[in-house]
């Protein structure tokens, strides 16, 4: 007789053939990530990477991989070396794995609730996937392939995994697995930027701090603020500082009982905000404030010029494809002995006209302004404000940096795929 083991649906069996397979797909994902790990001198990773397998294996319900994804998207090293156009973090191929063992799973147990919890979402990822396949035809070609299949990997797998997280009651695990890894790196940081650009962090944990003031369920560990918001100051990201005040700004507009949450939650990150704000260096804070370009005489106001230039630049690419674009990851604007060559505008919206014309930038602003509306109407599930919160925060400072990169806007789709399983959940009688 068949061996078999309990389900992560909880309800269907699976078979030790299923379990195998599971473990063979993060064997083949973790070898890569040594592979890379060893290639470049670190073969203590490596030796750490090469233990994954087991330690996902030892938990037969994916918790182990769950919290490793939670504490690894902060972490968004490129392990790709430059050696693809993709970007590939450690986040990545967790994703990767849980998809895959999510999949497998579904295919033996015949039964797919995260795909179903998911439904309230569906027009407006399905709508922006059709434009991207439809990319791909107008401009078909390797490097559009992959990186067309790392844009599906950065918000229709998180959604599933999240989903799949909540539906079986794990996504907790995972949050404060980010959490915790936030607040280590806010508390590094001012010691060792460990090769990580500034932006990207400080977004990770301006994440932190509005996942902990919007989720209730992560009370326990309220005292990381103590090291969040002083961190996030010091990363001096200008656009992950205003990110995520409009990103409280959501978490008060949707939480019902508003009063409560701006009285006992929000006014006392602000006073501490404010406390360290005064605290923080003077060239942390001239950079905080500087709002323009002006006549170029500190580092802030260059960066503010050549952010314009990147802007002036992607016009004119638009101007040019404005029904088709260029395809999904052949942006390269401007003139490199002028700094001002790159592979991407700093602005979301203009990126996406420039990929694949308005068209393709439309169904990108329907994407959020849909999926937004539907946490709008969850937002008596507890997660609901919280992914709004992130999701929103995230794309704002999309308008003003790279949006589409490693682990950047994984978090807040994991989190909508989150609020569609609770409520899914919720639907069926079953406490979240």
């Amino acid at each position: 007789m068949t061996t078999l083991v309990t389900s992560l649906h909880g309800r269907r069996p699976v078979s030790v053939l299923v379990r195998k397979l599971e473990v063979g797909l993060l064997v083949v994902v973790t070898a890569v990530l040594a592979a890379y790990a060893l290639g470049t001198g670190h073969a203590p990773i490596a030796l750490g990477i090469a233990v994954l397998p087991l330690a996902v294996w030892e938990s037969t319900r994916l918790t182990a991989a769950f919290v490793l994804l939670g504490a690894s998207l902060p972490a968004f090293w490129n392990l790709a070396g430059g050696t693809t156009s993709a970007n590939v973090a450690l986040s990545d191929l967790l994703l990767v794995f849980i998809g895959g063992s999510i999949l497998l799973r579904a295919v033996a147990g015949r039964s797919v609730p995260a795909l179903g919890a998911l439904r309230p979402v569906a027009f407006p990822v399905i709508q922006y996937g059709v434009f991207m396949f439809l990319l791909l035809l107008i401009h078909p070609g390797g490097r559009e392939l992959l990186q067309t299949g790392q844009r599906v990997e950065l918000f229709v797998v998180p959604l599933i995994v999240g989903a799949f997280a909540a539906v079986t009651n794990r996504y907790l695990q995972l949050l404060k697995a980010y959490v915790l890894a936030a607040t280590v790196f806010a508390a590094v940081w001012p010691l060792d930027h460990l090769s990580l650009q500034k932006n990207p962090v400080g977004q990770f944990i301006g994440n932190a701090i509005l996942l902990l003031i919007a989720f209730p369920r992560l009370r326990g560990l309220y005292p990381c603020l103590v090291v969040l918001v002083p961190g996030l100051f010091l990363t001096a990201s200008r656009g992950a500082v205003a990110a995520t005040v409009i990103g409280l700004v959501v978490v008060v507009l949707l939480r019902e009982s508003r009063g409560r949450v701006v009285v006992t939650r929000v006014i006392p990150v602000l006073i501490a905000a404010a406390a360290a704000f005064a605290l923080v260096p003077a060239a942390v804070s001239q950079r905080l404030t500087t709002t323009s370009s002006g006549n170029l005489q500190t580092t802030a106001q260059y960066s503010i010029h050549i952010h314009d230039q990147y802007l002036r630049d992607a016009n004119v690419i638009i101007a040019s494809h404005r029904w088709t674009g260029i395809g999904v990851g052949n942006y390269l604007a401007g003139e490199p002995y002028l700094g001002t060559q790159t592979s991407d505008p700093h602005e979301v919206v203009l990126l996406q006209a420039a990929e694949g014309g308005y068209g393709f930038a439309a169904s990108f602003v329907f994407l959020f302004a849909a999926t937004s509306f539907v946490l709008y109407r969850m937002r008596r599930v507890a997660v609901a404000s919280a992914a709004a919160a992130v999701l929103i925060a995230t794309l704002a400072h999309g308008l003003v940096d790279v949006y589409w990169v490693r682990g950047t806007p994984v978090l807040g789709w994991l989190l909508v795929g989150m609020a569609c399983g609770v409520a899914w959940r919720g639907r069926r009688g079953v406490k979240p």
